[in-house]
């Protein structure tokens, strides 16, 4: 997915790790500028990554703590925190 993404530049990256997890939230350039692509780690490998609308990329780090406990629990509950805020 990401071969095809023209990255524009880092919108957001997690300072410190949580449990392991950590993230980076790219701008991307046109014709997905609407979208930005968010990619979470596990150690150094990227174990997810998917477009994200870019006006909530701040829902990412706001929830971050139930994305990786819903990982943890091989559940997807976190990201739909994440996804259904305003």
């Amino acid at each position: 997915m990401s071969e095809f993404l023209k990255r524009e530049k880092l919108a957001l990256s997690s300072e410190q790790r949580y449990k392991g997890f950590r993230f980076k939230i790219w701008y991307l350039k046109e014709p997905n500028s609407q979208d930005a692509l968010v990619q979470i780690y596990y150690g150094r490998k990227i174990i997810r990554k998917f477009l994200f609308p870019a006006y909530k990329i701040f829902n990412i780090p706001a929830h971050f703590t139930d994305i990786v406990e819903g990982e943890l629990e091989n559940s997807d509950r976190g990201y739909k925190i994440a996804g259904s805020c305003i």
